[in-house]
């Protein structure tokens, strides 16, 4: 009878188990498609002309390829020197932040460091109390960052949210290693540079990809720093102000919608489409390079330590 019982309850679980499969794998379908959709939908208006766009349902397939709206992005060279400023802001503020977090973590996990729970704290202020905007726009003048590359990758330079996720990475690290180093006379730098780093790529790809997507999608620090230097302006500010130049021109019927051209009619939803696909390309192309780090750096740098 125990036998049957154990059985029956197997079997229970089995059909369950298997209902929940079932609702799971649709709904995670339907999900994706409601992700998917929307996104193809934006690529084909970008490769589609304005009068074949239909506002009442999804577009599929273009009925006429064109690459108009393209053209009009590009059709200036100061989009070429938009888009160099924002690839090195991203790849300069990138190393910059990742160096600095690391070596801030690093510290944060010798126990022996006097402070260290007071430095801490002094930390964790500013990530839950902003001095304003105001304040922010001062300092930089001080610095004399204003219309300086530097701007852009200096005070994203270190994160005492990303710093947390990474000591508590480095805690889950064996410290017999370290201890192993040591001995050998290995100094606290050559165990940082030789043991820990290589050991935490997981999270340093987390970190990394995290402060790749913000800096490569910032603009507003361009509008307020950066605004009066043109050589320094970014892809996004630069995309930004072409759809707010076509968005006026378009609303108050003015001549300016004649500079689009014969190419896009007088429509500037293609044009939206394709900056768009600007701004995701570059990092759905990075993406796929990482994602096999991000899932165990951001679970272990989050639940150790």
């Amino acid at each position: 009878m125990a036998r049957e019982k154990e059985k029956k309850v197997r079997m229970k679980q089995s059909v369950g188990s298997r209902v929940f499969d079932i609702c799971n794998t649709v709904f995670m379908v339907a999900f994706c498609i409601t992700i998917l959709l929307p996104f193809w939908d934006v690529v084909v208006r970008s490769f589609s002309r304005a009068q074949d766009i239909s506002y009442m349902h999804i577009n599929l397939f273009p009925k006429v390829w064109t690459l108009d709206a393209y053209k009009y992005c590009f059709q200036d060279n100061e989009i070429i020197t938009a888009f160099i400023i924002s690839v090195l802001r991203t790849v300069v503020g990138t190393v910059i932040h990742v160096i600095v977090c690391c070596m801030a973590a690093y510290s944060l996990t010798r126990t022996e460091m006097p402070f260290r729970r007071v430095i801490t704290a002094i930390l964790l202020i500013p990530m839950f109390f902003s001095a304003g905007m105001i304040p922010a726009y001062l300092n930089m003048k001080r610095l004399g960052l204003l219309n300086n590359f530097l701007v852009y990758v200096l005070p994203t330079g270190f994160s005492i949210y990303n710093t947390i996720i990474i000591r508590n990475y480095f805690f889950s690290i064996d410290k017999g290693m370290e201890e192993a180093a040591s001995i050998d006379g290995a100094s606290q730098v050559r165990i940082f540079a030789s043991i820990i780093m290589p050991l935490s790529k997981p999270v340093i790809a987390t970190v990394a990809l995290w402060q790749m997507v913000g800096q490569w999608n910032a603009w507003f620090d361009n509008m307020v720093y950066c605004r009066r230097s043109a050589n320094l302006t970014t892809l996004q500010y630069l995309l930004r102000r072409m759809l707010d130049s076509l968005t006026a021109s378009t609303s108050t019927g003015a001549s300016g919608v004649e500079a689009i051209g014969s190419m896009v009619d007088t429509n500037p939803d293609t044009i939206k489409a394709a900056t768009t696909i600007l701004v995701v390309l570059p990092i759905v192309a990075v993406y796929p390079f990482l994602q096999k780090y991000f899932v165990q750096g951001i679970m272990v740098g989050a639940v150790k330590g």
